[in-house]
C-alpha cells in the first residue's frame, strides 16, 4: 500500500543546471515530514526513475534508516522516520549509459548497442540534503562525488565553505554552481585542497551542485567516459522584510 500523501508537491525546480546546459541533475528537497527527489533540468523536470534510485537514506545522530519512494507528480516522494528530527538525506541514481546519436540526438543505450554514435557514457548521480543545524552536515558518506560542508550550512550569513571529493579524495578546480531561489547562479572554483568559499546569492533553499567527467571509461567496451555528478541541498534564513 502506498504511503500517505506528503502533501499536493509543487513543481521544486528552482535552481539548477549543474554543468552544462545539457545535464540533467538529481536533487533532494525537504518536504514538511518528507522528502522529494528530484530530476532533470530547471525548466523541464522530469519524472526520476523508481528503478535508477539504487539508494535513499536518512542519517541521524543515532544511524542510518533506509527510505522508500514513490511517484508523487513530477517527483519520487519518501517519508522520513517519525520523530528523527533533523538529518542528512542521500540518494544515489544510476542514470546508466547513453550515447550520443549521428544526428545530434541521444539514446539511453551502450557502445555495443549503437557502435557508430559519436559519443557515450555511463552517468551515475548523488544528491544530499541537510534538514537542519541538528543533523551530521558534517559527515562524510562515501559517495564517489560528494559535495561536504566544511562549516554548518548557514552559519555564515552569504556564504558556505565546502569541499568536493572524488572517492574520498580532494577535486582541485571543480566547478560548483550554486542557486538561490530565482537569483542568478554563481559558480565558484575549488583550490588545491578541494575546497572553496560558496557565495550565496539569497536566502532561503539552497543547491549546490558540481559534476566530474573520467576519461576513459572503466568500462570501455561500453562508454568513453562516466560521467559524476552531486548535489548538496540546504536551507538558510530569509532576510526579514517589514
Amino acid at each position: 500500500m502506498r504511503p500517505k500523501r506528503l502533501l499536493a508537491l509543487p513543481f521544486l525546480g528552482f535552481a539548477l543546471s549543474a554543468a552544462a546546459a545539457q545535464a540533467h541533475d538529481l536533487w533532494l528537497t525537504p518536504m514538511p515530514g518528507g522528502i522529494a527527489v528530484q530530476f532533470g533540468h530547471v525548466h523541464e523536470p522530469t519524472l526520476p526513475n523508481a528503478d535508477k534510485l539504487v539508494r535513499l537514506s536518512a542519517l541521524t545522530a543515532s544511524g542510518e534508516a533506509p527510505l522508500s519512494a514513490w511517484p508523487e507528480g513530477m517527483v519520487l516522494a519518501a517519508l522520513l522516520p517519525a520523530g528523527s528530527g533533523d538529518v542528512l538525506v542521500s540518494a544515489a541514481y544510476d542514470n546508466g549509459f547513453w550515447v550520443r546519436l549521428r544526428d545530434g540526438g541521444e539514446r539511453n543505450a551502450d557502445r555495443r548497442a549503437v557502435p557508430d554514435a559519436q559519443r557515450s557514457q555511463w552517468s551515475m548521480k548523488f544528491a544530499k540534503a541537510v534538514t537542519g543545524p541538528g543533523a551530521p552536515w558534517e559527515r562524510v558518506l562515501g559517495q564517489t562525488l560528494e559535495i561536504v560542508p566544511l562549516e554548518a550550512p548557514g552559519a555564515e550569513p552569504g556564504a558556505i565553505r565546502v569541499r568536493v571529493l572524488f572517492e574520498g579524495r580532494p577535486v582541485a578546480g571543480a566547478e560548483i554552481a550554486a542557486a538561490s531561489g530565482e537569483a542568478a547562479e554563481i559558480r565558484v572554483t575549488t583550490d588545491a585542497e578541494g575546497a572553496a568559499r560558496v557565495p550565496l546569492a539569497q536566502g532561503g533553499r539552497q543547491v549546490l551542485a558540481v559534476s566530474h567527467r573520467v576519461k576513459p571509461s572503466r568500462t570501455p567496451a561500453l562508454a568513453d567516459a562516466d560521467a559524476f555528478s552531486a548535489t548538496l541541498a540546504f536551507a538558510t534564513a530569509e532576510p526579514r522584510t517589514n
